[in-house]
């Protein structure tokens, strides 16, 4: 007696489950751009909370007292700037994902105007790698003497 009941307490659940189920309204249509959106909207609250988290830590680098060994101040000088610089890939980098949001909202909004937001897509693609290849010179540049400048610092030690 007690397995009917269980059996017809479990039909009726799943029946009510599957009922509720099909009540509900079938998915829109998303536009092939959304989940690119989504992405991009996600990396851009990354992006700015890194750049957030940047600001920070440089504010704190400039607070650190001045030593009197001439070395030791070019290493910290070396530091700061490669922090900046890299500061200002992040930015760059948040430039472009803001672009590319507005590229894609703006094909969603008029396609009628793909060959333009493409134009201008391509455009900004090319000055996008110039400045970001330009940034990771400068970056190279600064990595290399900040290693030659503690190495100096390294020796002076052992000598």
């Amino acid at each position: 007696m007690r397995e009917r009941i269980y059996l017809h307490l479990v039909a009726a659940l799943l029946l009510t489950g599957w009922g509720c189920a099909a009540v509900a309204p079938p998915p829109e249509a998303a536009h092939p751009a959304d989940l690119v959106v989504t992405m991009l909207e996600r990396h851009l609250g990354q992006l700015d909370a890194n750049v957030d988290r940047l600001d920070k830590q440089l504010a704190d680098l400039q607070k650190v007292p001045e030593t009197p060994d001439p070395t030791l101040r070019e290493i910290r000088a070396l530091d700061l700037s490669g922090w900046q610089l890299h500061q200002q890939q992040l930015k760059v980098q948040r430039e472009h994902f803001r672009f590319a949001l507005e590229q894609l909202r703006q094909v969603k909004a008029h396609p009628d105007n793909k060959a333009q937001l493409l134009e201008q897509w391509t455009k900004h693609e090319q000055d996008y790698e110039r400045a970001l290849d330009g940034l990771r010179q400068q970056r190279h540049q600064l990595e290399q003497q900040r290693h030659k400048v503690e190495a100096q610092v390294v020796e002076r030690y052992l000598r």
